[in-house]
């Protein structure tokens, strides 16, 4: 009994040892750095986009595009000769060579059409100057949960799926490969622009020191900003659709008689935009550089039917008031001059005495606000009681020390003024002169 009782013993201390050994095990185990299993993924073109010389996409029952690449420009080859569109083409192709497979599906499939591979949707071979020298992807049907679709990689038989997003940027048509500006003329190239429509015409030119002048006639300040954004427009212009390759029948267009005729020219060249009749919610249009007869948005009419008011510059000074060197005012009393050196404003005419930095700079910020509320369209001087001005306002400033002189008057109860260089004046309104005349009051004497 004795011996039975000590066999049962020595089992207990064994069964407590095994099972301390299994814990401080499991511990140390868990203590180990986790093995993960990591996946490699497999692009679909491992090589950069720049390798690619050429591509043809060629959908199913359709014709096929080709795209070649001639030095760093591309272009559409067949089914005819066009220019191509290089951010739709850098994209196909960045997306191309960026992209991974999402999943093996059946190494040998049995029926491609059951994937839609047989034909396939779309067609896309390559050619690189590098390896592969040749690579081919088939597209087919979407997945049942269309978050992807089916294809075949470079001649294998192997079905995959790849992200349904690729099916997007990797499908495109001639036209969406074709360059659509409706304007080929680069903004930096345009100097002049004349639109003209029914009771609209709008004359816009570059002057020798570059910047833009509105003929109204005579030639005016232009709006430097919303000149731009009509050169900014016609950079950014798209055809929408292609209604005929060739300008056979304008007539039918509505060409013959446009709604609105734009004409640009530069050292590049000319080119003249017709705007015919209206095609639904759009327009049908054409460029003399063009062949195509296509369609615009309908906003162009909206763009370039302006009143020439609307293009002139209101601003009647364009300084910066920190850049300001000197400021010299004209009136019935005599002259003030003021010039700032090393931050320091001072009176140097008809005396010389510092003047307080705050109160000039306020003059200076009320000058700088100064801004037309109209433009009348005749008259002379005198009638706008500019022949012999209230105000003379002379403003010296930048490193090139640039100068704008401006001459305000009044006519009965309304207040006009004109920059020295403006053959024709504008209206300012009624109170405009009132804060100018408080800043100049505030001036010590």
């Amino acid at each position: 009994m004795r011996k039975k009782y000590n066999n049962t013993i020595i089992a207990a201390f064994v069964l407590i040892f095994l099972t301390g050994g299994y814990v401080l095990y499991s511990r140390h185990k868990s203590a180990e750095p986790a093995k993960t299993e990591t996946k490699t993924e497999e692009k679909l073109l491992a090589l950069a986009s720049s390798h690619v010389q050429s591509f043809t996409l060629s959908p199913r029952g359709g014709v096929a595009v080709t795209c070649a690449k001639s030095g760093a420009v591309w272009t559409i080859t067949a089914p005819k000769h066009l220019p191509a569109d290089s951010t739709t083409v850098t994209s196909l192709l960045d997306t191309l060579t960026g992209a991974t497979v999402n999943e093996a599906i059946e190494q040998n499939p049995k029926s491609l059409k059951d994937y839609g591979l047989d034909p396939p949707a779309q067609t896309l071979r390559v050619e690189t100057d590098s390896k592969p020298a040749q690579f081919e992807i088939k597209l087919g049907d979407d997945t049942p949960t269309s978050s992807g679709v089916y294809a075949q990689l470079g001649g294998s038989p192997r079905v995959v799926t790849l992200a349904a997003y690729l099916k997007t940027s990797l499908v495109k048509s001639l036209f969406d490969l074709r360059d659509k500006r409706a304007v080929t003329l680069g903004p930096e190239q345009i100097r002049k622009i004349v639109a003209q429509s029914k009771g609209h015409r709008l004359t816009l030119e570059k002057n020798p020191e570059g910047v833009w002048d509105l003929v109204v006639p005579p030639a005016v300040r232009a709006d430097k900003y919303a000149v731009e954004n009509l050169v900014d427009r016609l950079r950014d212009l798209q055809m929408q659709s292609i209604v005929a390759d060739e300008k056979k029948q304008a007539a039918k267009y509505g060409l013959n008689s446009p709604t609105l005729r734009i004409e640009v020219n530069g050292p590049g060249g000319s080119q003249t935009l017709l705007v015919g009749k209206k095609d639904g919610d759009r327009y049908d249009a054409t460029n003399s550089a063009l062949d195509p007869i296509f369609t615009l948005n309908a906003d162009i009419l909206t763009d370039f039917e302006k009143d020439p008011a609307d293009l002139r510059d209101k601003d009647l000074f364009s300084y910066s008031a920190f850049d300001v060197k000197q400021v010299s005012v004209t009136t019935s009393q005599g002259r003030r001059v003021l010039e700032k050196d090393k931050g320091k404003w001072t009176e140097t005419q008809p005396k010389t005495k510092a003047e307080p930095s705050d109160k000039v700079e306020a003059l200076l910020d009320r000058l700088r606000e100064l801004r037309a509320s109209s433009f009348p369209k005749a008259g002379g001087l005198a009638s706008f009681g500019l022949a012999k001005p209230a105000y003379q306002f002379e403003v010296h400033f930048g490193a090139e020390n640039k100068t704008e002189t401006v001459e305000i008057g009044r006519a009965g109860d309304k207040v006009f003024a004109r920059r020295s260089t403006d053959p024709l004046p504008c209206e300012l309104p009624k109170n405009a002169l009132d804060d100018v005349e408080k800043a100049l009051k505030d001036l010590p004497q």
